[in-house]
């Protein structure tokens, strides 16, 4: 049997290699972007004691926009019954801000319950499942 010199064998390989990294080149990763309009989807609370409220089917609605600089806009607007004592609407207007721990508050110009609760971003959406004195908030608003 004949017996291929290593120099050749080692020749071959470099065709391979050339094709790995082109591939290589090829694949890339964006990560998630915080600013865009969102809207809820699921806006659920539940007090102590009492049955879960789902407040969209109330007629209530949460919108936000996050610009690219983090600031934000958009409107609450909770019905009667929904959460006692916090019939009305609120102006979004204010700040997203990331937390150490990689969620988000907003930090409003306006004060409202809502910029008590902490977000988790995942591809589309910001989710809080946040419990607030005697109350639970889970609030699902995507792009």
């Amino acid at each position: 049997m004949p017996r291929i010199p290593r120099r050749f064998s080692l020749l071959a390989l470099i065709p391979l290699l050339s094709l790995a990294s082109a591939c290589e080149n090829s694949v890339s990763i964006t990560g998630d972007v915080l600013a865009g309009s969102y809207t809820a989807t699921s806006f659920v609370v539940t007090q102590t004691g009492q049955p879960p409220v789902d407040v969209l089917s109330k007629g209530g609605s949460l919108t936000i926009n996050i610009a690219a600089d983090s600031t934000t806009t958009g409107t609450l607007v909770l019905p009667a019954g929904a959460i006692p004592g916090q019939a009305g609407t609120a102006d979004m207007k204010g700040k997203m801000i990331r937390r150490p721990d990689g969620t988000y508050q907003i930090d409003l110009t306006e004060s409202a319950f809502i910029e008590s609760l902490v977000w988790q971003q995942f591809t589309d959406a910001l989710v809080s499942t946040s419990f607030l004195v005697n109350t639970q908030f889970q609030v699902t608003i995507r792009k």
